[in-house]
């Protein structure tokens, strides 16, 4: 009975590990952008060009089970070099004392995703719209691995997070719109 029970327990663990599977982000074909509102008239797009995280996808169901990444504030680019060393600035993102922002799933419900976000030491949760494609077959992979791709959009108050509380909404809209696209193989 023992045996039985201890067969069975090995079984359902291999069973179920076999359907979560981490995934390794491919940067190249990867992105993590944000738009802004200047002056209320126009739209600033920007990037952080440094970024990594970590992702388990369950290949049967199709689905996430837990997304994690991290961005380097530092590699912030707007394609403005005085806008972006005042973005790394102690009123914006004080990106020497916060090097890092990260996000991490907390749950998935239909394509609406969950997550903590923690920017300048401060963690609040925002909801983005999801789609997730795949998994497919890598063509260009020796060892058929499996690709998917995942899209997240959502938005947050700039000044929930302490980043430029001087600047009025009417100069740098306080709502940002965050979209980032993730490519990632099977390990």
């Amino acid at each position: 009975m023992k045996k039985t029970l201890l067969a069975s327990s090995v079984l359902a663990l291999a069973f179920s590990a076999s359907f979560a599977a981490p995934y390794a982000i491919d940067a190249s074909h990867s992105a993590v952008n944000f738009q802004v509102t200047h002056m209320m008239i126009s739209d600033v797009d920007g990037a952080f060009n440094r970024f990594s995280g970590e992702i388990d996808f369950d290949e049967k169901a199709k689905t996430l089970k837990a997304l994690k990444g991290e961005v380097l504030i530092s590699s912030i680019d707007t394609k403005n070099d005085s806008r972006d060393k005042h973005l790394n600035a102690p009123d914006f993102f004080d990106s020497a004392k916060f090097p890092k922002a990260t996000l991490e799933m907390k749950s998935l419900k239909g394509k609406k995703l969950t997550a903590d976000v923690t920017i300048r030491g401060i963690t609040k949760q925002i909801v983005f719209d999801t789609s997730i494609k795949g998994p497919v077959t890598n063509p260009m992979s020796k060892e058929n691995k499996l690709a998917i791709a995942i899209k997240l959009e959502g938005k947050l108050n700039r000044k929930d997070f302490g980043i430029g509380m001087d600047t009025k909404d009417a100069l740098v809209s306080d709502e940002i719109l965050l979209r980032i696209q993730l490519e990632a193989h099977s390990k």
